[in-house]
């Protein structure tokens, strides 16, 4: 099975996708990469795509030198929707998806950073990817923007900084504010490339979160591992009876 694999941002598909990567290629499919650093075109005809996913990255869907890129990839979005193909968004990507369907993405005003306490909503009870998960999860996070749910999204878990932190859109739309597939190698390379020596964070602040995560994840990374297993197998289930070619 193809699944079209977009990234938006800085990162290195490949390397950075964790446990998404992981559990695509496990199952015996494969993400096709299209990067906008690269200058890749999105492609127009998605006839040979089971499924799409929305990557994060450190850009702005608000960011107007970047509006063009993300009109076009709302259209992108839209179209696999039509095709009620399913779609997920990590991060960023969850911000693309809800912009493409209207929502408002902005800054939140402060960094969110490193284990989070989240809570399943009641309706995450009987949604496919969510149920019979346990009601709290500790995720990773890392983002500086939020976005309003779509018109018709069910939201299926929350924190209490940020409040929409994973929602469903349809019966096969998900995107997810956290970043449950990192491990400590990734996060250490967002943590170079975006806030060690970067001039507009305190470096103080930044040591003391980095301490904090790396210790959060001896404690918490089993646990967000199995999460991101189970969320990854069950959505991708949602596009394998479509019985398209490994």
């Amino acid at each position: 099975m193809r699944i079209l694999a977009i990234m938006a941002g800085g990162m290195n598909g490949p390397v950075e996708s964790g446990v998404i990567g992981k559990v695509v290629e496990a199952r015996g499919h494969r993400l096709e990469w299209v990067y906008r650093r690269h200058g890749d075109a999105l492609p127009e005809d998605i006839d040979v795509y089971a499924a799409l996913i929305v990557f994060g990255g450190e850009v702005s869907v608000y960011d107007p030198s970047l509006r063009p890129y993300f009109d076009q990839l709302s259209a992108l979005i839209r179209q696999f929707v039509s095709e009620d193909k399913p779609v997920l968004g990590s991060c960023l990507g969850a911000q693309a998806i809800a912009y493409a369907f209207g929502a408002e993405v902005r800054p939140q005003s402060f960094l969110e950073y490193g284990f989070t306490p989240l809570q399943l909503t009641d309706a995450a009870a009987d949604d496919l990817l969510f149920q019979g998960l346990q009601s709290q999860q500790q995720l990773f996070e890392m983002h500086s923007d939020t976005f309003a749910l779509p018109d018709g999204a069910t939201l299926l878990m929350q924190g209490d900084q940020v409040v929409n932190q994973a929602y469903r859109l349809g019966s096969n739309i998900y995107g997810f504010q956290c970043h449950f597939e990192v491990d400590p190698q990734i996060t250490a390379t967002w943590n170079q490339r975006e806030l060690i020596g970067n001039p507009n964070r305190d470096q103080a602040l930044v040591s003391q979160m980095i301490d904090q995560a790396d210790n959060d994840f001896v404690l918490y990374q089993d646990a967000q591992q199995r999460f991101a297993e189970t969320v990854v197998t069950r959505w991708l289930a949602l596009a394998e009876p479509r019985g398209q070619g490994v």
